[in-house]
């Protein structure tokens, strides 16, 4: 499997510490179109119905797949840490493949729909990604995705971006580029999707959190950012920015901020 280095370095990360995604996202309630979800995974879980053969793209551990009622469930993932913590999930609910968006290991027309959760803003070669999904859904299949978008204004958000710019300006962080930037604007997506793609929509997913301090640093750390940064100048980023955060917390010891993700689905044209 041949790969790129923003691929190598996912596959890397995710083979050491399998079940991050899951981890972080799975216990976060999830407010879409005026209803509360349990997690941002249960807003792409609702839509599958009991007699579907459902892909879920880049799978990870098998967290959405585990939520699934449908009759058949297959899961693709780069990460051979994450398809071993899959298989220990589901045993022999699902197949599992380990492979590349961009070129999948499933037969032409064999889904019904194919779901992804926090991964399509990371691969490369978005157009060739979108024409697989395209040839492995039925006529008239869903594709639906959750990818991440613009956070609300915030003094925790501000003062993490703020420091961690300065950052990698330092010769010890070598961040990479993930993804393609047409995923970054509403009206841009829906370009990127039209040439395969019909009825598309766009929700907006709004997660909120009161956390404490180290609360907030525990869930950066599941974040790729923190990765590129060598030891010293991350643990100078941990106790400053720490420091801040202490000084916004209220009187319960916690600060509020939040998320914003963006629910897409489409029919195969």
């Amino acid at each position: 499997m041949n790969t790129s280095l923003s691929e190598q370095f996912l596959i890397d990360f995710h083979n050491q510490q399998p079940g991050i995604t899951s981890h972080s996202f799975q216990s976060l309630s999830a407010a879409m179109g005026g209803r509360l979800y349990a997690s941002s995974y249960e807003c792409l879980a609702k839509d599958v119905a009991s007699d579907a053969t459902v892909l879920d793209l880049a799978c990870g551990d098998g967290f959405l797949l585990s939520l699934l009622p449908a009759r058949t469930l297959i899961g693709v993932d780069m990460s051979t840490g994450e398809l071993a913590a899959a298989r220990h999930r589901l045993g022999d609910r699902a197949t599992l493949h380990q492979g590349k968006a961009q070129s999948l290991p499933v037969e032409n027309q064999r889904c019904d729909i194919v779901l992804c959760h926090m991964a399509l803003m990371l691969m490369d070669q978005l157009d060739v990604v979108l024409g697989e999904i395209h040839r492995v859904l039925r006529p008239n299949g869903r594709f639906s995705f959750i990818i991440g978008t613009a956070a609300p204004a915030s003094a925790v958000m501000d003062a993490y971006v703020r420091r961690l710019r300065a950052l990698y300006q330092h010769e010890s962080a070598k961040a990479l580029r993930f993804g393609d930037q047409r995923l970054t604007e509403e009206e841009s997506i829906i370009s990127a999707l039209t040439p395969f793609f019909t009825q598309i929509k766009i929700e907006k997913i709004t997660i909120s959190r009161r956390y404490t301090p180290d609360e907030v640093w525990a869930w950066f750390e599941g974040c790729y950012d923190l990765a590129f940064l060598a030891a010293e100048p991350r643990q100078q980023f941990h106790t400053a920015y720490l420091q801040e955060l202490a000084a916004l917390c209220e009187d319960d010891g916690k600060v509020a901020f939040a998320d914003c993700l963006l629910k897409v689905s489409a029919i195969a044209a």
